[in-house]
């Protein structure tokens, strides 16, 4: 599917799913870990946002990771994929 026809929640369903706030989101969105599509001021997300932002959630819930952290493994995971996908 690519980026044109990709279905977008907004940032307050997107919130209530994970439990958080939206401040959380646009903190997370500051700190260059996420990049919501933006639609006259609203902050949407793409099923491949919200799949980002469970990483997120894991790395600083479950193993305790500051946002600095989570940045250096998502980038790392992110490079990976892009060798996979030249492989």
């Amino acid at each position: 599917m690519d980026s044109n026809t990709q279905e977008l929640y907004a940032i307050t369903a997107v919130a209530a799913q994970f439990d958080v706030t939206p401040e959380t989101l646009v903190r997370y969105e500051r700190a260059g870990l996420l990049r919501p599509t933006v639609i006259n001021e609203v902050r949407f997300y793409t099923v491949d946002d919200i799949g980002r932002l469970s990483s997120i959630q894991r790395l600083t819930t479950i193993c305790g990771v500051n946002l600095a952290g989570v940045d250096v493994v998502l980038r790392l995971l992110d490079e990976i994929e892009d060798l996979k996908r030249r492989l």
